[in-house]
């Protein structure tokens, strides 16, 4: 991998995908897409996992602050295919798969005191905004089953800092969309806000997923 960083917020190509299928056709296709996948509502608007996920702007304060190893895996949860939908083919979804609908969710160990924590962003239902959170005291079982790839030194309390400086007013992100993958930008900008070799090694490991738009206009 070349030493350029990729790009972190996962951006269609607009002007291409205008070009093939117009612009008044976009509210069509996100409506077709959405009535032929209905189960990306339920899925992909809450918390991953059976953990007790609180909204970033709800975590009390941390006060960890011990600087030490921690260790980061990538846990995604397969929703669909963008592939399958477009064609009656399907195929088999992989977490390299780019065409693959993916919810993803950051686990964080810390082996001195042996905490695990967990973020990831969802849609709110309450407003339908893109929601990120924090869970701790996670079992060390979900880390053990998530897809390691780095570690570097920091404490719970940077890293709660870093996640509630992630805005989530930038275009694309205010409300939860699975057509953009905002979760994933989300938890992409993250990463870069923790040390931009973690995000590297992420790409490393997991391939960027597409957005269906992306997927229409390649």
């Amino acid at each position: 991998m070349s030493g350029t960083p990729q790009k972190i917020i996962n951006q269609p190509d607009l002007i291409t995908f205008y070009s093939k299928i117009g612009s008044g056709s976009f509210a069509t296709v996100k409506r077709a897409v959405s009535n032929s996948l209905p189960f990306l509502a339920s899925q992909s608007s809450a918390p991953s996992l059976n953990v007790n996920v609180v909204k970033l702007q709800e975590c009390e304060e941390e006060f960890d602050e011990k600087r030490r190893e921690a260790k980061f895996a990538f846990r995604s949860t397969d929703l669909g295919s963008w592939a399958s939908f477009s064609s009656s083919r399907g195929g088999i979804n992989t977490d390299t798969d780019p065409t693959t609908i993916q919810h993803w969710a950051l686990v964080v160990h810390f082996p001195r005191g042996k905490k695990t924590y967990l973020f990831e962003a969802w849609k709110d239902e309450s407003n339908g905004l893109l929601q990120p959170g924090r869970a701790e005291g996670v079992d060390y079982e979900i880390f053990e089953k998530a897809k390691y790839f780095g570690t570097i030194e920091t404490c719970p309390s940077e890293l709660l800092t870093k996640a509630k400086q992630v805005s989530t007013k930038q275009p694309g992100w205010s409300r939860y969309d699975v057509f953009f993958n905002n979760c994933q930008s989300w938890l992409r900008e993250f990463l870069d806000l923790i040390s931009p070799k973690l995000l590297q090694e992420l790409y490393k490991e997991v391939s960027e997923t597409e957005t269906y738009l992306s997927y229409l206009a390649g």
